[in-house]
C-alpha cells in the first residue's frame, strides 16, 4: 500500500512539473542533468567535454536542465549553480514549449542558452547545431577546418532528393514534398511517408552517410520561427547535398550561412522559381556542379561560432567562481 501511495504522488509530482521526468549525473558528482532526455549518458555530454577542457577546476556543481519535463522543477533550489539549455524552438507563441519555456527560465537560473535572441545578462545564444558540427574540444582553427572541409567536400550522387522525418505535426514537410514529389523523385527514409528501408538496412540510420548519394535533401524545420535553425540545414550541407528548406523566416542564420547555396520554399505560393530550379539542376549536370560547389557556410561563421565558444567559457567561470 505505501509502494502504491508513493508512485501516485511521484506521478502527481511528476505532471505538476515537481519532479524531473528524468536525471543523470556524472560518476565525479559534478554535473546532473534534469529532463535532458531518455537514456542518456551524461559523461559524454558536450557541454560537460567543454567545462572540462576550458575550466581549470570545477569548484561547484553544475545541474542542466532540458525542456522534456513540466518545467517547474528548475525553481527548486538545488546544491550548486543551474544552467538551462533548449535545443527546440521555445519562441513560437502559444506552443507547448513556449508555454512551458518561453522565459528560458532565465528568472531561475544563471545561466540559459538555445536559439533566441534575448538581450539579459545571464542569457547566451547558443544554437544546437553548433553541438552538431563542431566538437567541445575544438580551437578556432579546428572550426575554421571545419567549415572548409564543409565547403568543399564532394561525394558522387548516385540519387535524387532524400526526406528524413519523424514526424509532420505542423505540416511543413507535407507542404514541401506535395510541391516536390512531381518534379523529382523523392525517397522518404524516416518513419514518416516512409518508402525506403535504405537508412535502417543500408546505412545503420546513419544519416549523414545516408544523404551523402543524393542531389538534394527536403530539410524544413518543424516550424517556422525566426532565429529557430536546427541542425537539419547544416546535415544537408556536411552531407554535400542541395538543401530544400523552409524556417527561419526564410532567412537562416544571416551572414553566417550562404542563401545562394539553398533552395527556399515558401508558404502560400505556387513555388514555381524553385520546382524550375530543382528540375533544372535535376537534369544539367554542370548546373548542378556549378550550384554545389558554392561555399555553403561564409567566412564570417568562423568568428561567430569562436565569439560562441569564448564567452560559453567566460560565463561558466563566472558563475563557477
Amino acid at each position: 500500500m505505501k509502494n502504491y501511495i508513493n508512485k501516485i504522488k511521484y506521478k502527481i509530482n511528476l505532471e505538476l512539473g515537481k519532479t524531473p521526468k528524468t536525471k543523470a549525473t556524472t560518476a565525479d558528482g559534478k554535473f546532473s542533468f534534469y529532463d535532458w532526455g531518455e537514456d542518456y549518458n551524461p559523461e559524454d555530454n558536450w557541454f560537460v567535454r567543454f567545462a572540462k577542457h576550458n575550466l581549470l577546476s570545477i569548484d561547484k556543481k553544475l545541474n542542466f536542465y532540458g525542456v522534456y519535463g513540466k518545467g517547474r522543477f528548475v525553481r527548486n533550489k538545488v546544491e550548486g549553480k543551474k544552467i538551462f539549455f533548449s535545443p527546440e524552438n521555445l519562441d513560437k507563441k502559444f506552443m507547448k514549449w513556449n508555454i512551458l519555456f518561453g522565459d528560458y527560465c532565465l528568472p531561475y537560473v544563471d545561466l540559459g542558452m538555445g536559439f533566441g535572441d534575448i538581450k539579459k545578462d545571464n542569457y547566451l545564444r547558443f544554437p544546437l547545431w553548433i553541438l552538431y558540427l563542431f566538437s567541445p574540444e575544438a580551437n578556432k582553427k579546428d572550426v575554421e577546418s571545419t567549415i572548409d572541409k564543409i565547403n568543399n567536400t564532394r561525394y558522387q550522387k548516385l540519387k535524387i532528393c532524400a526526406l528524413i522525418a519523424g514526424h509532420d505535426k505542423h505540416g511543413t514537410r507535407k507542404m514541401l514534398l506535395d510541391g516536390i514529389k512531381d518534379v523529382i523523385p523523392v525517397d522518404c527514409a524516416g518513419k514518416w511517408e516512409n518508402n525506403t528501408e535504405d537508412l535502417w538496412n543500408k546505412y545503420n540510420n546513419d544519416k549523414i552517410e545516408y544523404l551523402k548519394q543524393f542531389k538534394f535533401n527536403i530539410c524544413p524545420e518543424n516550424i517556422n520561427t525566426k532565429n529557430y535553425v536546427s541542425e537539419k540545414l547544416f546535415e544537408a550541407f556536411v552531407a554535400d547535398t542541395i538543401p530544400i528548406y523552409y524556417g527561419s523566416d526564410n532567412d537562416p542564420e544571416p551572414g553566417l550561412i550562404n542563401k545562394d547555396a539553398v533552395v527556399f520554399w515558401y508558404k502560400n505560393s505556387s513555388n514555381d522559381k524553385a520546382r524550375k530550379l530543382i528540375k533544372e539542376l535535376c537534369v544539367d549536370d554542370n548546373a548542378y556542379s556549378d550550384f554545389i560547389k558554392q561555399k555553403k557556410i561564409l567566412p564570417a561563421a568562423t568568428d561567430y561560432i569562436w565569439s560562441r565558444y569564448e564567452e560559453l567559457k567566460q560565463r561558466l567561470e563566472a558563475i563557477n567562481n
